[in-house]
């Protein structure tokens, strides 16, 4: 345990220190949150009813799609893995401490966003603070999930890049974040589905009472809360088998492959919607 706890610190520590790390955990996601919030609140003063989960999910999807992926096969491509492994440091903490230190990091600025959103911009608070937690929590872990197993499954830093930028540039378009899926063509709307940002900013409305999207005022939506659920387990199930130590071995990786299994749930979603 104290093995642990001082890993963590020392990530966590590289996070403050590390420039690029410090711009997407806080620079970019904040510079993002009050210029969109000053153009937005004007241009549709509607955004001011889902601004505060959406850009707390932006920072989200900033750390874990930008930020996880590159640290890991960083530190696999450069060895820091293989001397992990001399020194007995076992996979499932080199998987857990990123994302564990990242959370600290998002805590803090979903507490600045909620601040500021609702005593500078108006936004709307949430109605239910503990179901605002719990869908904040979930959203995480499911990029984060993601994040994690792209940074294990993609064969170079390069890679990595590409495929977060899959999901993340039609998340911020069509997941809700900056205009209610609602909205969308009929055949967007379906393609919404397929993107972990829908679900999460429908557990923001059902849970947390924010908005006018799907699910908001009607409870819990169990549909994308089990469509998030089985992510977090996919991804992070499939992140710890396809875990590799070392570059040298046979890359690209065969079973690297199966992580495309990960996004079973959101097609499954996107089928049945």
């Amino acid at each position: 345990m104290n093995a642990f706890l001082h890993h963590f610190a020392y990530d966590f520590k590289t996070g403050i220190r590390d420039r690029s790390r410090l711009l997407m955990f806080y620079l970019f996601p904040l510079v993002f949150f009050f210029l969109v919030g000053g153009l937005m609140t004007s241009v549709n003063p509607g955004f001011r009813q889902t601004m505060i989960p959406a850009m707390v999910l932006f920072a989200f999807m900033c750390a874990a799609l930008l930020n996880l992926p590159s640290v890991l096969v960083g530190a696999r491509e450069s060895g820091v893995f293989r001397s992990y492994r001399i020194n007995g440091v076992p996979a499932a903490s080199i998987l857990s401490i990123p994302v564990l230190g990242t959370a600290v990091h998002m805590l803090i600025v979903a507490v600045i966003v909620s601040m500021a959103g609702a005593r500078i911009f108006n936004g709307a608070a949430p109605a239910a603070a503990a179901g605002f937690v719990l869908a904040a929590v979930l959203s995480y872990a499911a990029y984060a999930g993601i994040g994690v197993l792209i940074g294990v499954a993609a064969g170079s830093g390069t890679a990595s890049i590409l495929i977060a930028q899959l999901i993340y540039i039609p998340s911020i378009i069509l997941g809700g974040l900056m205009v209610p899926t609602s909205i969308l063509p009929g055949a967007l709307q379906r393609i919404s589905f397929l993107l972990p940002a829908t679900h999460c900013m429908a557990l923001f409305n059902g849970l947390g009472g924010i908005g006018a999207g799907p699910g908001s005022g009607a409870g819990i939506p169990w549909f994308s809360l089990g469509v998030l659920a089985a992510s977090v387990v996919l991804s992070f199930g499939l992140a710890a088998a396809l875990f590799q130590w070392d570059t040298r071995a046979s890359q690209p990786s065969r079973k690297a492959f199966l992580a495309i299994v990960a996004a079973a749930p959101y097609v499954a979603a996107a089928i049945l919607r």
